[in-house]
């Protein structure tokens, strides 16, 4: 491919504008809790409920990873937007726990196959030496979402009605995502390999890509990192109040917003670097940032890790991605992708888990120690393939 190709073709806009419809719909999700408790449901069942989504992309993504290609992507991604404007607007009528769990699941399921197609399609309008690039905006598609959207439906929603409202407007704005769909091209893809993922992929060779000790080795540093992240991200507000921090919230709005702007100035220089190499050194820093959390002393400190934390999440995330694009042969580069997605579920389920866990035995300390082992780990791992080149 010419260095001097275009990535920002038309449907590589329009699948991000997809994909940041989707992240932001997801993040109206944040009031799900006090909607529980105003339609009485048991609290004990809220956890399930707001994680059942989750559910159906353990179940699903590793079939879909191996299924879609960009021959049956574009079907697909209209049959899961279609499935989402559905699910939406059953909330309305889905009132009970056993109603909730099923629309909650069947909701999960038709997010997992959006987020599988669009990565599906999306991998074959990414110029292979701008991987960098272009996972970094990516990420950013999906982050913004959350910055944006808790505040303003905190400002608007007021009832649980409101709520409602907006899942049916959602639902609306779903249904005219349609209408871009038709302006993706079929079969034109723009990578450097013209001929990757045009045909599905067998058993066979989905574990023969698996065997790669590149590709093992991001898949489990994939699991490793987010699995440290939602430690962070679940217990470092009860956390800090034993620390007497007023504000935690900031914690993630500083980080948060520096992840962005990392991205934002960093994606071209990242493809200048050995990403194996910068991820690892990232997985170091967080390793020690998130020891030095079992330490804070006071609330400047709290906030300077949160900015350091932010940097290295900020770096690493799209680093992974821009990797495992990088080392999968270019017909696996949209299935590897997939099953880093499954890792990320992974980690959201491990990461809770043994928190729980390690708080209940040995209280909050010890799972910020947990978080960096787990990362040095990673950092270790990372440092296996810094020598690889990519494909």
């Amino acid at each position: 491919m010419a260095q001097s190709e275009n990535m920002f073709k038309k449907e590589f806009l329009i699948l991000n504008s997809i994909f940041f419809l989707a992240a932001a719909i997801m993040a109206v999700f944040f009031q799900f809790q006090h909607y529980l408790q105003s339609l009485g449901i048991a609290f004990a069942w809220f956890g399930f409920l707001m994680g059942a989504d989750s559910l159906a992309s353990f179940v699903l993504q590793p079939f879909l990873s191996v299924y879609l290609n960009i021959n049956n992507a574009r079907k697909w991604l209209l049959i899961s937007i279609s499935g989402m404007a559905v699910m939406l607007f059953s909330y309305k009528f889905a009132l009970s726990l056993p109603s909730l769990i099923v629309v909650r699941i069947l909701h999960g399921a038709a997010f997992v196959c959006l987020m599988s197609t669009i990565m599906a399609m999306l991998v074959n309008y990414i110029p292979s030496e701008k991987s960098g690039q272009a996972f970094g905006l990516v990420s950013i598609v999906r982050l913004v979402p959350y910055s944006i959207v808790p505040p303003i439906l905190t400002a608007t929603n007021k009832t649980p009605a409101d709520f409602q409202a907006t899942l049916m407007y959602s639902a609306l704005l779903m249904v005219l995502s349609l209408s871009l769909v038709s302006q993706i091209k079929p079969s034109q893809p723009v990578g450097q390999d013209r001929s990757c993922n045009q045909q599905g992929i067998n058993i066979q060779g989905l574990f023969d890509n698996l065997k790669d000790k590149g590709i093992a080795v991001l898949f489990a540093v994939n699991l490793l990192l987010y699995s440290t992240y939602t430690i962070i991200f679940f217990f470092i507000k009860e956390y800090s109040h034993t620390k007497g921090i007023e504000n935690p919230g900031y914690f993630f709005t500083i980080a948060t917003a520096v992840m962005i702007g990392i991205r934002l100035i960093g994606g071209t220089f990242f493809d200048r670097l050995n990403k194996a190499t910068l991820t690892a050194l990232c997985m170091a820093g967080l390793a020690l940032c998130y020891t030095l959390v079992a330490h804070i002393l006071n609330t400047g400190m709290f906030y300077i890790l949160a900015f350091f934390i932010g940097l290295g999440w900020g770096i690493v995330m799209p680093l992974l991605n821009a990797l495992m694009f990088d080392f999968s042969p270019p017909r696996f580069r949209g299935t590897n992708l997939n099953l880093s997605l499954v890792m990320m579920q992974g980690g959201f389920f491990i990461g809770p888990f043994l928190g729980g866990v390690l708080i209940g035995r040995w209280g909050y300390n010890s799972i910020f120690y947990l978080c960096g082992i787990l990362s040095i780990f990673a950092a270790v791992l990372m440092h296996t393939i810094i020598k690889r080149r990519p494909l």
